[in-house]
């Protein structure tokens, strides 16, 4: 009967994390448009002027938090490097994840939501293994405490872990698979009575395959390593200067409030993380002058990089997405295949050098490019990964 408790108990916070999470993700789109739609839509200022009356004094409250909170939200790095090295994450500190995540998207940062949503979900889930333990192990539960979230350090320290609550590797699988499941559920649920325009689905299109054109393919592939490269590049320069700055963290973050504002006057995409810009982006892209298309991919990377160093965190796949997208539509004026192809190689290279992961990055393409696309993803991605390790081998032989 225990055992049923704790499925039954397990299948409903599931079901309400999948909620929390799906409408997080809501929220940051309905916070970024009344910041920057209703809130100051009604400044007597120019659209120009706009960002400096949002991004400056949006950098300097982030400021002020990083110095009393610290420097969130973590990344999806952190957070599983927290679960490597201690098998668990703090989720005590999810407030602060939340807070900072909210507040840096709603001033335009180029920035994703997945850091801060892999967070909390993380969070959300780490936590539900620890009251499912308590219950495992209590002699006094009730129905009755359901809702308590409160969580005792003290007793976790003394229960096993939450492997040993099944009977083997396998059935705890099957349980956190089904759990996952009933989670996805309860988001698509939030999603379907609160659509957001999003770009994941299976996507179609007619593709024109011309294998007489298929030597142009190599070109995309290394434009696309290339600015992977320089991505991570700039991240890592990014970094070290940052942490070269002996100053206040609110004047870093205030200092980078007037540049984003500044970059707005080249380009507004070096605000937000692209990922809702992406659609529109690329039926209009083959319009744009090459060099400037790669101006935005500039702007972008730097603006992600350098602002997530000065305290703008958050997730960099979409923004990673969107510069290389503009990198791709930028070669594409020049070759005689056919855009989107050379668009789809392109970032399926970029991504896989920044993620470091092709079949993630296969995946998460997949989903965003037509789904006729899907071998080329593949095989781009894992040829990008291959360059990438041949650079490395290169690089560790000469030195």
């Amino acid at each position: 009967m225990k055992k049923l408790n704790i499925f039954y108990y397990a299948t409903i916070w599931s079901f309400i994390i999948g909620i929390c999470c799906a409408t997080y993700l809501n929220l940051i789109n309905f916070i970024i448009n009344f910041v920057w739609h209703v809130l100051f839509d009604k400044l007597p200022v120019p659209s120009q002027a706009l960002p400096f009356f949002i991004c400056i004094p949006f950098g300097f409250i982030i400021g002020i938090l990083i110095k009393r909170l610290g420097s969130y939200p973590l990344t999806i790095e952190e957070v599983l490097m927290s679960v490597k090295q201690e098998g668990k994450i703090n989720y005590h500190n999810w407030w602060k994840s939340l807070t900072l995540g909210l507040i840096s998207l709603a001033a335009g940062g180029s920035i994703g939501p997945e850091a801060s949503t892999t967070v909390l979900g993380s969070g959300m889930v780490n936590w539900l293994g620890d009251r499912l333990r308590l219950i495992a192990y209590s002699s006094d539960w009730k129905w009755n405490h359901f809702w308590d979230t409160i969580v005792s350090k003290k007793q976790l320290k003394k229960l096993p872990k939450f492997s040993s609550l099944f009977k083997s590797k396998l059935h705890q699988k099957v349980f956190c698979l089904i759990m996952v499941m009933i989670g996805v559920v309860g988001a698509a649920i939030v999603f379907k009575l609160f659509p957001e325009e999003g770009l994941f689905g299976i996507h179609h299109r007619h593709i024109l395959w011309q294998w007489r054109y298929s030597m142009y393919v190599i070109i995309p592939l290394i434009v696309g390593w290339s600015f992977g490269m320089f991505f991570l590049w700039s991240e890592k320069w990014s970094d070290y200067f940052a942490e070269k700055i002996t100053i206040s963290p609110i004047i870093k973050a205030t200092i980078w409030g007037i540049v984003l504002a500044l970059l707005t006057l080249i380009t507004s995409y070096a605000l937000y993380s692209g990922e809702f810009q992406i659609v529109p982006f690329v039926h209009q892209a083959l319009q744009i002058s090459p060099l400037f298309l790669l101006v935005i991919a500039v702007i972008k990377t730097l603006s992600t990089n350098i602002g997530f160093s000065l305290g703008w965190r958050g997730g960099k796949i979409f923004p990673s997405i969107f510069a290389s997208v503009a990198v791709g539509a930028a070669i594409a004026q020049f070759l005689p295949i056919m855009p989107v192809m050379c668009v789809a190689i392109t970032v399926s290279a970029s991504i896989a050098v920044i993620l470091g992961k092709p079949l993630l990055t296969a995946i998460l393409l997949i989903l965003l490019l037509p789904i006729e696309l899907a071998p080329v993803i593949l095989v781009s991605a894992h040829l990008a990964a291959c360059l990438t390790k041949v650079s490395y081998s290169f690089r560790q032989k000469n030195n």
